[in-house]
């Protein structure tokens, strides 16, 4: 099958990492790219080696699929402007700066019949993949932490940190979480910004499981640590080094379902039932690059007529949770 001919539009920092991405996978032909700003209409032919097109249409007629990687409140104006010609949208996340325009997305994309896939990265993570090789039963945690904390840089600071940073979460913890959220409790200040730059947000979903999740772009030291709880299990995923562990509960007679679980200890139970153990596993990182995989599932979803793996619609709610913890803090 031939190459998928695809463009990027916006060409700054992340859409510069689109292009090298696009470039290196055989699967698309990178046929060339667009952006308003004069100077990387001037730079980007020799930064790149590849044609700055002389505007959006000029591009959009001469490619199959795009990314938009251009600032959240053009989204909207972009992507439907892409989506009428027929291109299919790779769209950076959030998926836009509102609901009313997310859903002008949406239904774009369902009117024209082309796929739309939604730039949450985390999904690609190998420490969140690790949880697709846990053999020992379903993932449903009770309870979840997460932390993503960030030192300070100037850019994105024209947004809150929670459609910054903490979307993130919020789409990997609506995915994990079967319920539907019942209640948001939140509260944040925004330290060296006029937006919050640190938010913690607890979501109470109604089957009673509960999530905590802190965000910060204020910190001393980068973490991106999520925890869940469940019954007889705990597992960790760092998203920073990708790697998971772990931590399981069987009666110490049996063997762990899960190959290659370490016993740590032993748990003397009393007379109500048998002994216990906890074991764990780790699950290192595997490799592979998070932005090469969400694009390969891109042009997959695309060539093959494939779901793609992140929605418009699962975009939508996470949009959606993240303006409402937004507007909790005020």
């Amino acid at each position: 099958m031939n190459p998928l001919p695809v463009g990027v539009i916006g060409v700054g920092h992340l859409g510069g990492s689109h292009v090298k991405k696009y470039l290196d996978i055989p699967e698309s032909e990178l046929v060339g790219v667009w952006d308003t700003d004069e100077n990387v209409q001037r730079s980007a032919p020799e930064t790149f080696g590849v044609r700055m097109f002389e505007s959006l249409d000029s591009l959009l007629a001469n490619v199959q699929a795009v990314s938009v990687v251009v600032p959240s409140s053009a989204h909207a104006d972009v992507a439907v402007a892409a989506i009428e010609k027929g291109v299919h949208v790779f769209v950076e996340k959030p998926i836009a700066h509102s609901i009313s325009e997310a859903d002008r997305i949406i239904e774009a994309a369902q009117k024209h019949n082309v796929k739309l896939q939604v730039g949450h990265i985390e999904r690609f993570n190998s420490a969140f993949r690790s949880l697709e090789k846990i053999t020992s039963g379903e993932i449903n945690p009770r309870f979840i932490e997460s932390h993503r904390l960030a030192r300070f840089s100037p850019r994105g600071m024209d947004v809150s940190v929670v459609l910054d940073l903490m979307i993130h979460d919020i789409d990997l913890i609506l995915q994990l979480m079967p319920s539907k959220i019942e209640r948001i409790d939140a509260s944040g200040v925004g330290v060296v910004s006029n937006t919050a730059d640190i938010v913690n947000a607890r979501l109470i979903f109604a089957d009673g499981a509960a999530a905590n999740i802190t965000a910060s772009r204020i910190s001393q030291k980068n973490m991106r640590k999520m925890r869940l709880f469940q019954k007889d299990s705990y597992i960790s995923l760092d998203f920073e080094t990708k790697e998971a562990e772990l931590f399981q509960i069987a009666n110490a007679s049996e063997e762990f379902i899960d190959k290659g679980m370490f016993q740590l200890a032993e748990i003397e139970t009393g007379e109500e039932g048998p002994a216990k153990k906890i074991g764990a596993k780790k699950y290192l990182n595997d490799g592979k690059d998070a932005l090469e995989l969400e694009l390969k599932s891109f042009i997959d979803s695309v060539k093959h007529n494939k779901p793609p793996v992140v929605s418009g619609i699962e975009a939508r709610s996470a949009l959606e949770t993240a303006l409402e913890i937004a507007e909790k803090i005020g």
